[in-house]
């Protein structure tokens, strides 16, 4: 039995296949993700580099600026009062370490970046990875803040653990951009995974 398509006769178990229809490859999408992850990893290098270079977060006239604001704002801040917020982060656990992680940090970003302008797949682990630490980091850096400024008013408070926290979202964005090539077919294919090494068997072990 058969059925008549215009002038093409089928067979009722013949099956129309449609052909597959190979995906082109973007390159611009892993290149670009790669450039702007390469461009966030110097700035959270430079962080880092302050961060190793100075054992107080801010300078005498940063404080001495910071202050003249607050008291613009009518905050009853004043040098002294900053000069202890910042010893008290400065000294606590998260002023220790927070050097080492703006360079791991720094240095999984630069990987990345340096990984997708090849078009390897692992740019885009050593970018998220990058910016997970940037956000712990950042996030940490946010209650740390709060805990050295209890002494300060609740506006200055707030200023300063919110610097830290609009520092973690600048860490989600790398990490969705980082994720970006996977969200496009194109983006996927302009990607090569590692290469994996298989020993061969040699020829005397060969039966």
């Amino acid at each position: 039995m058969s059925d008549e398509i215009g002038s093409v006769m089928m067979d009722v178990e013949e099956e129309l296949i449609i052909p597959d229809i190979p995906i082109r490859p973007n390159h611009s999408i892993p290149t670009v993700t790669a450039i702007i992850l390469l461009i966030g990893a110097a700035m959270v290098a430079f962080a880092a580099y302050s961060a190793f270079m100075s054992d107080e977060l801010y300078s005498e006239a940063e404080e001495t600026q910071f202050a003249e604001q607050f008291t613009e704002s009518e905050a009853n801040v004043t040098q002294e009062d900053l000069e202890q917020y910042d010893d008290h982060i400065s000294n606590s656990t998260y002023g220790t370490w927070s050097s080492a992680l703006y360079s791991l940090s720094a240095l999984s970003l630069l990987a990345g970046g340096v990984f997708l302008l090849k078009g390897d797949r692992r740019g885009i682990h050593c970018g998220v990875l990058g910016a997970f630490i940037l956000i712990s980091a950042n996030l940490w850096g946010g209650s740390a803040s709060k805990e050295a400024a209890m002494h300060l008013p609740e506006i200055a408070s707030l200023t300063f653990a919110t610097m830290y926290y609009i520092y973690a979202c600048c860490g989600l964005f790398c990490m969705t951009l980082a994720l970006m090539p996977m969200l496009f077919a194109s983006g996927r294919a302009a990607l090569t995974s590692p290469p994996t090494n298989l020993a061969a068997p040699s020829v005397g072990e060969e039966e």
